[in-house]
């Protein structure tokens, strides 16, 4: 089949969505509800508008159980009463948010995630609704047994894993992530300039049949000759060769600006090279494992 673009949207997007659609998407995944208490006020509005522009419209919920097979329960039971409240279409999918953030911890043992996880979009199944499940690439192998997630529920993982920090316009499937059982990539935060997620979906969403999409291998980092500064938002750590094991030269705090001359786009992290008066090289973490910033680039 041939790659679609989508975009996902929560309250920190606009309701209307008809910018995303002269962009090219053809879907649009809505946030509607975390945890038992959280509705997404302009949810309602961003489904409908979604359905004006003829954008496939689907949904996702913003966990908050963690690994707790019981409180995955009441989230989806909460999650389905919005998702019948706002009409979205059993032919649509309705996707899991399992991530890191202060309500919902992912330090639990890998059996005990998984199978809250598995709980939740069981629920959704039992409903007559096909689920999916999001997560960083990095979270997924590390934190989660996606074998049986895709044992139950098939092609289904959306996965998120930026190359790079700077705005996107299509998807460089040199980085597309190793992962079996993809059924979206979430290849940047910022695409098209419209501070928007870009996504890309490799199978087709409203095929109940759809087929795995093949398994790509790893990508090789490659270093882009590019200039700017970086101002750091933390406290990091310039090392000596870009590897996050690798010796510290110093400890910066939050606010230095780093001058680079290159840029590294890994399929994980993106390493900004400094040059020093010895004719050697400081290397620092501009993106994180999580595909999360850690300071400003301006070029």
């Amino acid at each position: 089949m041939a790659r679609t673009y989508g975009v996902d949207v929560a309250v920190y997007q606009p309701t209307d969505l008809a910018s995303y659609h002269k962009a090219g998407a053809s879907f649009a995944i809505v946030k509607l509800t975390e945890g038992t208490g959280y509705f997404n006020p302009k949810a309602q509005a961003q489904v409908t508008s979604a359905r004006a522009n003829h954008l496939y419209t689907h949904a996702y919920h913003f966990a908050n159980f963690g690994s707790s097979v019981s409180q995955a329960k009441k989230e989806a039971k909460y999650f389905l009463t919005w998702v019948k409240k706002t009409n979205i279409s059993k032919k649509r999918m309705l996707w899991l948010d399992w991530e890191p953030s202060s309500a919902n911890r992912v330090d639990g043992a890998r059996s005990a995630n998984t199978a809250a996880i598995l709980a939740f979009m069981r629920a959704l199944k039992d409903a007559g609704y096909r689920p999916g499940l999001y997560a960083g690439a990095a979270l997924m192998r590390s934190a989660i047994d996606t074998k049986r997630v895709i044992s139950k529920f098939g092609t289904c993982l959306w996965v998120a894993s930026y190359p790079t920090a700077d705005p996107v316009s299509a998807a460089n499937f040199g980085y597309f992530p190793a992962l079996d059982g993809v059924a979206i990539w979430q290849f940047t935060n910022n695409w098209k300039g419209l501070n928007v997620d870009g996504n890309v979906a490799v199978v087709d969403l409203h095929n109940v049949a759809a087929k795995p999409a093949p398994k790509k291998s790893k990508p090789t980092s490659k270093w882009v000759k590019k200039g700017g500064t970086f101002t750091l938002k933390k406290a990091l750590h310039l090392h000596k060769s870009p590897k996050i094991t690798a010796g510290s030269i110093a400890k910066l705090k939050a606010g230095d600006v780093v001058s680079f001359d290159a840029v590294l786009q890994g399929p994980k992290r993106v390493w900004l090279r400094q040059p020093r008066s010895d004719g050697k090289y400081g290397y620092i973490v501009a993106q994180d494992k999580n595909g999360k910033a850690t300071g400003k680039i301006k070029y």
